[in-house]
């Protein structure tokens, strides 16, 4: 099984279960294993300063009101 075929399936299974303790479970050991660090790409990096630079600038949009615009959208 390639690498990209276990990610599809551990996603898959992530998303059908309703096992808060496995959830907890795959959070704490994929976080354990982001705590080693990882090396952000140049794009990546210039993506988060963007973000940063939005959020110092006010240039956000509330969860309610995504929420709220995504409820108009779809009916």
């Amino acid at each position: 099984m390639s690498n990209e075929q276990l990610k599809a399936l551990v996603i898959e299974r992530v998303m059908f279960t309703q096992d808060e303790g496995i959830l907890q479970a795959v959070l704490y050991r994929l976080t354990e294993a982001d705590s080693e660090g990882i090396e952000l790409s140049s794009e990546q990096k210039a993506a988060v300063a963007v973000g940063l630079a939005d959020l110092a600038a006010g240039r956000v949009v509330l969860d309610e009101d995504l929420e709220k615009s995504d409820r108009v959208e779809w009916r």
